[in-house]
C-alpha cells in the first residue's frame, strides 16, 4: 500500500516525484563502471536543473506525482498495455 494512501486524511501530504535519468555522478557510474564527472553522460539524462525546475513546477502547481520527461513514458504504456509493461519490467529485473 502506498505511503500516500496511508497518509490519506492526516495533515501529511505525500508527493511522488519520480526522476529519469539524470545526469549525476552516480548515473555515470551505472552506465559506466566507474565515477568521473568529466565525462560525457549518456544520451537522453535529464540535467539536474531541468529536473528541479519539473519538481518546483510540480510541488507549485499542487500535483501529488511528478514524472518528468521519460519517467512518465512507463506510467502512459501500463495504461495502454498493462501485461506489456509488466512483463517487460520483470525481464528487466531479471
Amino acid at each position: 500500500m502506498s505511503l500516500r494512501i496511508q497518509l490519506k486524511g492526516s495533515s501529511v501530504t505525500v508527493v511522488e516525484l519520480a526522476p529519469p535519468g539524470t545526469n549525476t555522478a552516480l548515473m555515470y557510474a551505472m552506465q559506466h563502471g566507474e565515477s568521473d564527472e568529466d565525462k560525457k553522460f549518456q544520451k537522453g539524462n535529464m540535467e539536474v536543473d531541468v529536473l528541479v525546475n519539473h519538481a518546483i513546477r510540480g510541488l507549485e502547481a499542487g500535483k501529488l506525482e511528478i514524472r518528468p520527461g521519460l519517467s512518465n513514458v512507463p506510467k502512459i504504456m501500463s495504461r495502454i498495455a498493462p501485461n506489456f509493461m509488466l512483463a517487460q519490467l520483470a525481464k528487466r529485473g531479471e
